[in-house]
């Protein structure tokens, strides 16, 4: 499963814990080294075209100083996402974890989700080793319909995981309720 998947049954217990994956933002990183091959070079033969006349010092200036906010801007977002975003999956609860300074968290009732959505883009099979996004449906929630889990590795085992988990505990407590089919 992922980072700290312990068990593998439903069963008393259950704490299956992930986390954004790095991984979720490798097309972005091609993106952003494509363009910077793109700039630089662009740069490079305005400079020995001499097409820059005496604004070639300026201009690679100009080409660095935005270089180094893009990257910049990539690591940060990098980082934050990684540091501050964490999922929680017990026998009753599903739950999303995110901020730095303001932590947020969200939480949804096992029983009451309604439906559960994989969603991978082109991007993400291809570039980005498979991660994908989770949506959780739940109607009854009335502040909370929604539930977006981003930059999941192995988002298929996840996404078995609270369904048959989801499933497990709707039977159980249809047993136990005596509510029939």
């Amino acid at each position: 499963m992922s980072n700290t998947a312990q068990n593998e049954s439903v069963s008393p217990g259950l704490n299956v814990e992930w986390s954004y994956s790095g991984k979720a933002l490798r097309a972005q990183a091609l993106l952003f080294f494509l363009f910077s091959l793109a700039l630089v070079g662009g740069g490079g033969y305005a400079t020995f075209a001499g097409l820059l006349g005496e604004l070639y010092l300026p201009a690679w200036y100009s080409i660095t100083g935005f270089l180094i906010l893009l990257w910049g801007y990539h690591y940060a977002v990098y980082f934050y996402r990684v540091w501050t975003i964490r999922y929680q999956l017990t026998e009753t609860h599903l739950c999303s974890y995110r901020g730095l300074f303001t932590r947020v968290r969200d939480t949804m009732e096992l029983i009451r989700i309604d439906d559960v959505q994989l969603v991978q883009t082109l991007f993400d099979r291809l570039f980005n080793g498979g991660v994908g996004r989770l949506v959780i449906f739940c109607s009854s929630d009335r502040t909370n319909c929604k539930l977006f889990l981003v930059g999941i590795d192995k988002p298929k085992e996840i996404f078995e995981r609270i369904n048959s988990t989801r499933t497990a505990l709707r039977a159980q407590r249809s047993i136990l309720t005596g509510g029939g089919g």
